[in-house]
């Protein structure tokens, strides 16, 4: 029993220190390498692995021999199983957090990381597990968003081959297996002592944009700024044989090599330029074809701009516009302001419906407290439009009937679970009602075949773009090109031009939007017939205004109480106060029909009480089953 409360306090303890694998999250922000050919014919290295984010440790995986190399009764100097090392000995690993990284940094104080069996991500130690062609040495050192430098110090057995004319290492320095982005990657290799014969020759191979050099007549540099995953890195180096003193075990080909490793090499080489030309020539043409489109897409935009944005030129040119709209029903203005429908389009459809005597309303007694409530009455369907008729039909035959509904039936039927469903759909088709009257007026041009164009001409600019950075990297003008092309995507999608004749109810319609917010402002003999005020009001109701429009007519009326006209103007007062209840019951019936809907599907999660719900997961357990597929 206390064994297993041991291990039950252990994973206690060990299970939060974790970083969680979501939570993993680093880059190698620097990879130095220095490394020491020894005298006997081994080799020291020293692995300096800079992470920073964060991580529980670092895997790191060296093997001493390449399964794609062979052996054979000649050396074959281009891969040979020859070159392969015979072990790892000495390995000292350990690990610091750490800020500043140069080579001086392999010779501060590491903290170690000692081997073995087992470790957690607190605990500060190595895990070795040995493969057929690797080892693998797990170092648990816990990050959380800081960096890290894990040092390996190990060398290698048997890494130099002594021909009878120079001794010679070709190494694999980093594996085609690495599979993380390594950023500023240094290698350096030390001779055991100065060369300055025509023996020291250095190559390396793998991402060419790498350098490698001869730093002074004993160590070797190579450099590379950014090395994608799975990149091989590997360096050849030839120098004086005379520098390994202690032959005893040293491998020995007892060929003479240099001439034949130089002739592999002129070929590598050879086969590394022509590439780099090659990448040269698609660098200048990605360049090129980048600044070609950049200027085509500008001219593009400004094209877009003039053919498919920019607005005809009206003859109407007014500040202000106080006739009626006979052309369309007040509820297409809504299409023609914002190619939308609002509620607003709706409540001046009815008041438009109670100005041409359709629709009669009348206010309901209520007793104090509680909230106004209309009557509205159906007298005829006299000179309905389609869009018109589907409107009276559904509020006169669902949510009232007897040809009569009131503003307190109609938010019960948007909020109700049994109907709410269907006042979202009808309204749903009334809007589809209204956009369709105003397709029918061309108010909008179409400009779909441009949109077309500048969709696939933007996936050709990235498809090409794609090819280029696979082959050259990323090329800036290009790159630019291909924000562009976005952007302009972006941008035709998005324009919408009005027809001439578009723009002309589009100018009118602000017009008289603007005449009405200014009503108040204007000398009663400069006002229209106050007979008309009525139908005013259905287009205050259309842009929102009804409640500040209504206001300002009430206080005009008692400036012009004297007019003989205004008395029996005066018992349609309430037409003022009906257009803001309609539109606030439309607004509100919207809006409770939405909430509805919402609450409706969060009441279908699932439930864990047994009392119904939407499913939950974890099918599979219960008795029967089967199953199928296709083949």
């Amino acid at each position: 029993m206390k064994i297993k409360y041991i291990i039950l306090s252990l994973i206690i303890l060990l299970v939060p220190t974790f970083v969680k694998a979501s939570d993993v999250d680093y880059e190698i922000t620097n990879y130095y390498i220095d490394s020491y050919i020894l005298e006997n014919g081994d080799l020291e290295i020293k692995e300096l692995i800079v992470l920073n984010g964060s991580f529980n440790g670092y895997i790191r995986e060296l093997a001493t021999s390449n399964s794609v190399l062979s052996s054979s009764n000649k050396i074959d100097f281009e891969h040979d199983a020859i070159y392969n090392a015979s072990g790892i000995y000495d390995m000292k690993i350990g690990a610091k957090k750490i800020k500043n990284v140069s080579f001086d940094t392999f010779n501060e104080e590491f903290e170690a990381l000692e081997t073995s069996d087992y470790s957690s991500s607190n605990s500060k130690k190595t895990v070795v597990t040995k493969y057929n062609n690797y080892d693998e040495y797990k170092m648990y050192y816990r990050s959380n968003n800081e960096s890290v430098a894990f040092l390996l110090d190990y060398k290698l057995d048997k890494a130099i081959v002594l021909h009878n004319d120079v001794a010679e290492l070709y190494w694999q320095f980093i594996g085609n297996d690495f599979t993380d982005q390594i950023n500023d990657l240094k290698i350096r290799i030390h001779l055991p002592n100065n060369d300055k014969s025509d023996s020291f020759r250095v190559w390396a191979h793998g991402d060419l944009t790498g350098e490698i050099e001869k730093e002074d007549s004993k160590t070797v540099y190579a450099y590379v700024k950014y090395l994608y995953p799975n990149s091989p890195v590997d360096i050849r180096m030839t120098f004086d044989k005379n520098l390994i003193t202690d032959t005893s075990k040293v491998k020995k080909s007892n060929e003479e090599a240099l001439d034949s490793i130089l002739k592999v090499e002129k070929e590598r080489a050879l086969e590394a330029n022509r590439i780099r030309k090659r990448q040269q020539k698609i660098a200048a043409i990605a360049n090129y074809t980048g600044i070609f489109l950049i200027v085509f897409q500008i001219v593009n935009i400004i094209y877009i701009y003039f053919k498919h944005d920019k607005e005809y030129k009206s003859d109407f040119n007014n500040d202000y516009y106080r006739e009626f709209f006979d052309d369309f029903n007040v509820e297409v203005g809504d299409y023609i302001l914002k190619r939308t429908i609002t509620p607003n389009a709706m409540s001046a459809s009815i008041m438009n419906l109670i100005y041409k005597k359709n629709i009669k309303a009348e206010k309901i007694e209520v007793e104090e407290g509680k909230k106004e409530n209309y009557e509205f009455t159906l007298l005829n369907k006299d000179n309905l439009s389609d869009t018109e008729t589907k409107l009276v039909n559904f509020l006169f035959e669902k949510v009232g009937n007897n040809n009569k509904f009131t503003t307190e039936e109609l938010k019960k039927y948007a909020k109700s679970t049994k109907t709410y469903s269907d006042f979202n759909n009808t309204y749903t088709s009334w809007k589809n009602s209204v956009i369709n009257d105003g397709k029918k007026l061309k108010i909008f041009e179409t400009s779909i075949p441009n949109k077309i164009f500048n969709v696939l001409f933007c996936l050709l600019v990235m498809f090409i773009g794609i090819i280029f950075s696979t082959n050259i990297g990323l090329s800036i003008p290009y790159v630019i090109a291909t924000i562009l092309s976005i952007i302009v995507v972006i941008y035709s999608l998005q324009v919408l031009k009005r027809t001439k004749y578009g723009n002309e109810q589009y100018l009118r319609l602000k017009a008289s939007k603007k005449f009405l917010l200014d009503f108040g402002a204007f000398d009663i003999k400069e006002l229209p017939e106050i007979s008309l005020w009525e139908r005013y009001m259905v287009y205050a109701t259309l842009f929102g205004i009804a409640s500040k429009v209504s206001k300002t007519m009430n206080v005009k009326i008692q400036e012009i109480s004297n007019y003989e006209s205004v008395q029996t103007f005066n018992t349609s007062y309430y037409d003022f106060e009906l257009c803001n209840i309609i539109n606030s019951s439309i607004s509100s019936a919207v809006s409770m029909a939405s909430h509805t809907a919402m609450e409706v599907a969060a009441s279908s999660m699932s439930s864990s009480s047994g009392s119904g719900g939407g499913f939950s997961s974890g099918g599979g357990f219960g008795g029967g089953g089967g199953g199928g597929h296709g083949f």
